[in-house]
């Protein structure tokens, strides 16, 4: 049997308002609603410091409603770029990382397409990771900077690796599904 070679779909674009909006998110994040996961056995060994996921669906949130609109004006420039005709957000929530804080192999299930938006990524070994199923290996990196949007088919497995610096990374994640006009 030939072996099918795993690749990844990428596009990955700055965000025209990082700059802008990058501190005033921070701050609005530092002051909202947070849970932490810590999750360590047979299979998990995710330790996240603060994170909104169990809210993910919820777009009263402050800091969404102040990201959200630039968002989908950057989603509406990928859909084209991408040829697809528009774009849907489902559920949006944000993740901080602590020094020896990871969150391991996954997919996300039920949607098209997984972003990462990297808001603050003080070292670039911080940087989101792929593993290709068939070679049982992690896959070359995709170069990566903060400010930068990473947006890639929610199938592929992929983690966040440990954190050894100690800085906090800062990621936006949230799951888009795209249209076609056929």
């Amino acid at each position: 049997m030939k072996k099918i070679k795993l690749t990844t779909t990428a596009l990955l674009k700055p965000f025209e308002y990082h700059s802008i909006m990058k501190e005033t998110l921070l701050s609005m994040i530092d002051k909202s609603y947070n849970d932490n996961l810590n999750v360590k056995d047979d299979y998990y060994g995710d330790e996240i410091h603060r994170l909104d996921w169990s809210k993910n669906l919820n777009y009263d949130r402050e800091w969404i409603k102040y990201i959200k609109p630039r968002l989908e004006e950057h989603f509406t420039i990928c859909a084209n770029d991408l040829n697809y005709k528009e774009c849907e957000v489902r559920g949006m929530w944000y993740q901080q990382y602590l020094t020896n804080n990871v969150h391991g192999w996954h997919t996300h299930g039920e949607t098209n397409f997984a972003n990462v938006y990297f808001l603050d990524l003080p070292d670039e070994s911080m940087k989101t990771q792929f593993y290709d199923i068939t070679e049982r290996k992690i896959m070359n990196e995709i170069d990566v900077k903060e400010g930068q949007l990473l947006t890639f088919p929610a199938h592929i497995l992929h983690r966040s690796p440990p954190n050894t610096s100690d800085s906090v990374k800062t990621i936006i994640s949230f799951n888009c599904d795209f249209y076609s006009e056929f």
